[in-house]
């Protein structure tokens, strides 16, 4: 009897992974794309029964097989972004081959191809051109490819700054400089002020690899920002997009990140600033406080390539900021005659009931309590402008950062291809 139930609990353990599972893959957004098309011969008229193979050019693989249909058309689904080359063979016509086809996030990519009549022996190839137009739906997009990610000028290495580079995009933040994390240096949250196409701020979808990216307490705030040198590309719906997309009504905002492919590739990165290479401030120069220190250093690498050549690939990344800025503080605090009982006006140094006895411009005798307070802590402190009582100074704030990124792909076969992502982030500050 304890043997069955053993058995029974771990078989009921292994159908709640399962649903777990299931149930985190329907939640999640599309990350792939789709090459659809027709086969045709060199007066239009469909091919069917051409076979056509996908072939991944990064990994060195065919990744889908399939057969033209009655009509000459194909579709290949499901493709992970990245360059790819379609060959064609059909009885009676020359071997045909595009490529250089490049497939983003949620595309799907119309490719047209025409056979000549001839020998399987001859081969007609065809670099897919430049400029590719997408003609399956209506959707108004824009793409940002991991090139222009890590090559347009970011001065905070945020990805999210380039939303504005799309039509439709404003933005209402009163700086152009977007940390990580839930705080900024300039002493905010980092709330998203990015409106797609007149919507709310609060109502725009951020996924990465088409998981859910928000915190959805506010709507108002990303739970993770990948390193700049990690992200493959990102997409921005902006509207007519299709229904998966359920949960932003302003927009979709889908981060891939980058994965392995057949050769090893790596690199170093270290960005710099420094108070020596900057100005002081109007202000600060106008109260006469120093230039304030500056610290921001930015470094990290990436490593990736081949586990298994054509088969399993890993992409790894760490990114670790260090971050030490200074704000002027203003604050209301007492001059030094005040701490010591001298004032510029005469005050009521003797009450009774309602009536003021005497006056003076010093007070005699100071409360214990009150030269205990001043001796422990107003002592310690700037004394105040003797106008206005105001103190300026700067205050220092830290914000550091380190993130580690893995993502391995594995390709079982044509039908099946599994991938995993691993994003852990540290964010210690001082502020």
């Amino acid at each position: 009897m304890g043997a069955i139930t053993a058995r029974h609990n771990l078989a009921m353990r292994f159908c709640f992974l399962i649903l777990t599972l299931l149930a985190t893959a329907l939640s999640a957004q599309e990350v792939t794309g789709s090459i659809v098309g027709t086969v045709l011969d060199s007066v239009g008229s469909p091919v069917a029964g051409a076979t056509l193979r996908v072939r991944s050019t990064e990994r060195g693989a065919v990744v889908r097989t399939l057969s033209s249909d009655a009509e000459g058309s194909y579709v290949a689904t499901l493709l992970p972004i990245g360059f790819y080359a379609v060959e064609v063979e059909a009885p009676g016509f020359k071997r045909f081959t595009q490529s250089g086809i490049e497939l983003h996030v949620g595309e799907k990519l119309t490719v047209a191809i025409r056979l000549e009549v001839g020998d399987l022996a001859q081969q007609i190839t065809v670099e897919a051109d430049a400029a590719q137009v997408q003609l399956q739906n209506a959707a108004s997009e824009g793409l940002v490819s991991g090139k222009e990610v890590r090559e347009l000028s970011l001065n905070n290495r945020n990805y999210i700054q380039l939303l504005t580079l799309m039509p439709g995009v404003t933005s209402t933040a009163t700086t152009d400089e977007l940390y990580i994390g839930l705080q900024n240096p300039n002493g905010g949250t980092n709330v998203i002020p990015f409106s797609l196409n007149g919507g709310r701020t609060s109502g725009t979808a951020f996924m990465v690899d088409g998981a859910d990216n928000l915190d959805r307490g506010s709507n108002l705030t990303l739970l993770t920002f990948p390193s700049v040198d990690a992200i493959a590309e990102f997409k921005a719906f902006r509207g007519a997009y299709s229904a998966e997309f359920g949960r932003g009504a302003s927009g979709q905002v889908n981060v891939i990140t980058r994965s392995g492919t057949n050769k090893f590739h790596g690199n170093v990165y270290w960005f710099n600033r420094n108070d020596a290479y900057s100005a002081n401030s109007y202000f600060n120069n106008l109260r006469n406080i120093a230039r304030p220190p500056l610290r921001w250093n930015n470094a990290g690498y990436t490593f990736h390539g081949p586990i298994f050549k054509n088969k399993t690939f890993f992409f790894w990344s760490q990114e670790v900021r260090r971050v030490i800025t200074y704000n002027t503080f203003n604050s209301l605090l007492p001059t030094a005659e005040l701490k010591r009982g001298e004032f510029a006006q005469p005050v009521c140094v003797e009450i009774q009931g309602a009536n003021c006895l005497r006056t003076d411009t010093r007070i005699p005798v100071i409360n214990p309590v009150a030269r205990a307070y001043i001796q422990d802590i107003f002592s310690k402190l700037p004394n105040g402008d003797p106008g206005t009582f105001n103190v300026f100074f700067p205050i220092r704030s830290r914000f550091n950062a380190r993130q580690e990124l893995l993502k391995v792909d594995h390709r079982f076969s044509e039908r099946f291809n599994v991938n995993v992502r691993w994003i852990n982030d540290t964010i210690p500050t001082e502020e």
